[in-house]
Parts: structure tokens; C-alpha cells; sequence
């Protein structure tokens, strides 16, 4: 609840035994990543789990991870002001990209024993186009990781009546921890425990809030149709633009995001990592669907939450719907499995988001420039990397109202960027580095000066009001500038004899050494 000043004082209603469990599930958490630390003892290790991961576990690594506060919290925060509509993206676009990277990515990447997603666009088109695609690829995970923090410090921030910088910045810590000593080993460890907790909370919240607004049937009496549809209200030319921008930079920019290639590259065989993206894919389908429902229910249950958090009936910050529901509606002791439930959830996405870019940021930046470096103190830099992310995250969660833009947006370079040369490089030997920089270079510039030019290039314009669907617009013809610029530079400029050609190795490598 908030006093005067702005902070929450706390929920009376959480009692000792709900702080005790969400407590000793933390400690469990950082144990965890104290017992993974001791099985680090390369790259390998630490970033891909030695390979080692059988089908269940890459599935539930993969879930968890695609599970977080942005498509928890945040896309019920969406759906309560915007509907169905407004989570085109996430979880249908997310959903998307798992399954379209499981039949057509990541069985073949997995094949090449690589450590990074980028390090596919090293091999094809040179050491600077890897360069330059990872550092495209660090705000997605600066992004992402800042929502999950958010998310955390809302949790803490209801539950103790700390002030949302303060419980933010512990959720920072803890999540810095375990994935600082554990790598690869503590985040999977962690996940598949995660994952069965969400699938546990939420299954037992949703019917409950249903139940709140009168059942299934009524709930969905009260709905207004063009708040189910996944169509745009408006089919105007600048709607429909905005609409398919939404579905192609979670449908296509995901397939290539590193967190998820890094699961595949630690599955124990590439049939493992085909089928598990595959299996998770129609997984948070389904799951994602519970946040929906749950946004809903939010519109027309009678809250019975302090009057200072509500506007005339309204929430006050919708981000909070989902930790605020199961205030209300559950018992104490299911409160707290839901809480640690929601925990887990959004603990399970920014463990991840942390170790791709840490380790992006010394296999395809520091290697290529520091050949001389030896594993181990690749490690320690990958480790050091962990805690500079942590803060620049930690600095962006207190500057960004909504996690669900933040979340999406942040995939944008993502799908500009890496999509296309990852793609050309297993599918379309013709595009030579000419194509490929031609790709990468135009798909941003026109995505910025498009954001621009529709914000009069005013920053604080950009930095205060919605723009997402003007994002979006920028997204799709960043996109189409990015295709045509590679179509046309591939024709006029193919491959060179001397450009080095991507061999994929054959399908039965697993037990070949590692590639240098």
C-alpha cells in the first residue's frame, strides 16, 4: 500500500509463513548456484553445461526462460488496459519463434558446437560482422534483464513495503549471485525446479479469479468481442504495418536470440534441441494463455485491495495485477507457492538474459581482439561481465514504466540485425560479407530514422509517451530495407571465390571434438 511519500507500506495480510517460504525458496536458489559453481571449470561449462542436457531439461531450461515477468505480469498488465491485441508479440510471437526455430535453426546450429548465435555470423562473414551483430544484440538482453527486475522489485515491493529501488536492487543481487557462480549448470538446475512452480501457481490462480468474476461463462459474457480478437481495431494501412510488426520481432527475432540458441547448444544431441524447442513452443502457447485470462478477470473482480492503489475501481499500475490477485484470492499457504511460483518465473528469464550477454561480450568481442586469453580467464571476464550488465539493467528497470514495451521493443535490433545473416549463412550460400553488412547496416538505420522522424526527433518525446506501435512501423520496414538490401547487394555482388563458405558438419557429429 502506498503512504504519503509514495512507497507501499506492505500487505498486512501476508503473514510469517509466506515470507518464510518465499525466503527459504531464495536461499534455495543461491545454494543452488554455490553447488552449480563447483562443476564450472571452462567456457564450456559455464555458458553451454558441457552439452550435457537430456530432452526434459532443455524443454523445461527453454520454458522457463520464455516464461518471465514480461509475459507474466506484463501481458496481463496489457490485456486488463489493451485486451488480447495488445500481446500479438508475446506469448503468440514467442510462441511462434520457438517452434519455427525448432523445425528450421537450432537442430543445425547445434550441430556446429558453437558457444554463441553470432558466432555463426563470425564463420560466414568475418570477424567484424560478429563484432558488430553482438553489440546489436547486448540492449535486447540489457532490455529484457530490466523487466525481470522490475518485476522482482514489484513482488518485494507489495510483500514488504520496500521502496520499489530498494526491493528492485535486492532482486538485482540475488539474480547476480547465483548466475555469477553457477553459469549454464545453476541457471538450468534452477529452471527445471522454475518451471514446474509456474505451472503449479498458475494453474491454481486462474481458476480462482474466474471464479471471482462469476465464472468462465460470465467472464466471458463481459468481454467486448474486439478485446478477443488478435486483429488490430483499426485496419487502416499504418494499423496493419503495426500489426505484423509486432508478430515478426518476436516471431523471427527470437528464433535467433541467444538465450534460446544457448539451450540448444547445451542440449546433449541436435535431435534433442530440435525437439525440445519444438515441445516448449507449444508449451508457453498454452501457458500463456493463463496471464491472458488473468488480465481479464482484473477488469471486473471487486477489488478488495487498499483504496490508494485504485483510480476509481482501476489499478493504479496494472504491472502489479497479477502479484495483487493472488493477494486477494488465495489462502496464505497457496499464496506463498504462487508468489515463489511468480518468483521463479521471472528469476528463470533474468538469469538467462544476464549469461547471454556476458557472453556475447567475450566470445564474439573480447576472443576475436584477445586471441592470446586463456579459457579460465575468459571465464573470470565472463563472470566480471555478469556484474557490469547486472547494474547497466538494474540503472534501465528505474527509468521504464511499462515492462511490456520494454520487453517487446528490445527485441527490435534482435530481428534487423542477426535474423537475416543467420539465416543466409545456413540456407542461402550466395550472400557473401558484401550482402550480409548490407543487411545489418540498413535494417537499424531505417528503424531509427523512421522512430524519428515520427517523434519530430525529439528524445524526451521518445523517452515519455507511447510509441509502440510507432516501433513497430519501424520495425516492419527496418525489416523490408534490411531484405532488399541483401536481395539486391547478393545479386550484384555474390560470394567471392575467397570468402570462406559455411560447411555444415554432418548430422551424426556429436562425438567430434570441438571446433576451434
Amino acid at each position: 500500500m502506498q503512504d504519503g511519500s509514495g512507497h507501499m507500506e506492505g500487505l498486512a495480510s501476508i503473514d510469517a509463513y509466506v515470507v518464510t517460504i518465499i525466503v527459504a525458496y531464495v536461499a534455495a536458489i543461491m545454494l543452488v548456484g554455490w553447488w552449480a559453481s563447483r562443476k564450472v571449470n571452462n567456457m564450456d561449462d559455464f555458458l553451454v553445461a558441457g552439452r550435457k542436457l537430456p530432452l526434459w531439461m532443455a524443454t523445461a531450461t527453454l520454458l522457463a526462460t520464455w516464461f518471465g515477468a514480461g509475459s507474466s505480469m506484463g501481458v496481463a498488465a496489457t490485456v486488463y488496459r489493451d485486451g488480447v491485441y495488445g500481446v500479438v508479440a508475446d506469448p503468440f510471437g514467442a510462441a511462434l519463434s520457438l517452434i519455427l526455430a525448432g523445425l528450421f535453426y537450432v537442430t543445425i546450429l547445434r550441430r556446429m558446437r558453437l558457444l554463441t548465435v553470432t558466432d555463426i555470423i563470425e564463420r560466414s562473414y568475418g570477424r567484424g560482422a560478429g563484432v558488430y551483430a553482438s553489440f546489436w544484440m547486448l540492449p535486447v538482453y540489457i532490455g529484457w534483464l530490466g523487466v525481470q527486475i522490475m518485476g522482482v522489485g514489484k513482488i518485494v515491493n507489495i510483500l514488504f513495503g520496500i521502496d520499489e529501488v530498494w526491493a528492485s536492487l535486492i532482486a538485482a543481487v540475488i539474480i547476480l549471485i547465483y548466475t555469477f557462480a553457477g553459469g549454464m549448470w545453476a541457471v538450468t538446475l534452477t529452471d527445471v525446479v522454475q518451471v514446474a512452480l509456474i505451472v503449479f501457481g498458475l494453474s491454481i490462480i486462474a481458476p480462482l479469479a474466474v471464479k471471482s468474476c462469476g465464472g468462465l461463462s460470465t467472464l466471458l459474457e463481459r468481454i467486448p468481442a474486439s478485446d478477443i480478437s488478435l486483429l488490430p481495431p483499426d485496419r487502416d494501412y499504418n494499423s496493419m504495418v503495426s500489426y505484423f510488426g509486432q508478430w515478426i520481432v518476436m516471431g523471427l527475432g527470437c528464433i535467433v536470440g541467444q538465450d534460446l540458441i544457448q539451450r540448444s547448444l547445451a542440449s546433449k544431441s541436435p535431435a534433442i534441441a530440435g525437439k525440445s524447442a519444438l515441445l516448449s513452443g507449444v508449451g508457453y502457447l498454452f501457458l500463456g494463455l493463463i496471464p491472458i485470462t488473468i488480465g481479464f478477470c482484473g477488469r471486473y473482480i471487486n477489488w478488495k485491495i487498499a483504496p490508494s492503489l485504485l483510480t476509481d475501481g482501476t489499478l493504479k499500475d496494472p504491472d502489479q495485477l497479477i502479484p495483487l490477485m493472488a493477494v486477494q484470492v488465495l489462502p496464505s499457504s497457496l499464496l506463498a507457492l504462487f508468489l515463489s511460483a511468480l518468483l521463479a518465473a521471472i528469476m528463470s528469464s533474468a538469469d538467462s538474459s544476464l549469461l547471454a550477454g556476458s557472453s556475447l561480450i567475450t566470445n564474439n568481442i573480447i576472443r576475436p581482439h584477445m586471441p592470446h586469453l586463456s579459457d579460465r580467464r575468459l571465464l573470470w571476464l565472463t563472470r566480471l561481465f555478469t556484474v557490469i550488465l547486472t547494474a547497466l539493467s538494474f540503472f534501465l528497470a528505474l527509468n521504464v514504466e511499462k515492462m511490456f514495451s520494454l520487453l517487446v521493443n528490445s527485441w527490435a535490433s534482435q530481428l534487423l540485425v542477426i535474423f537475416l545473416p543467420v539465416t543466409t549463412a545456413i540456407y542461402w550460400k550466395r550472400v557473401g560479407k558484401a550482402a550480409a553488412w548490407a543487411s545489418m547496416v540498413t535494417g537499424p538505420i531505417v528503424w531509427i530514422v523512421y522512430t524519428l522522424w515520427e517523434a519530430d526527433f525529439s528524445i524526451q518525446y521518445i523517452l515519455t509517451e507511447n510509441i509502440d506501435d510507432t516501433l513497430y512501423r519501424g520495425s516492419m520496414y527496418g525489416f523490408a530495407a534490411a531484405l532488399l538490401a541483401l536481395a539486391v547487394t547478393a545479386w550484384l555482388r555474390p560470394r567471392r571465390p575467397d570468402e570462406p563458405e559455411l560447411v555444415l558438419p554432418p548430422a551424426d557429429n556429436d562425438k567430434l571434438p570441438e571446433q576451434a
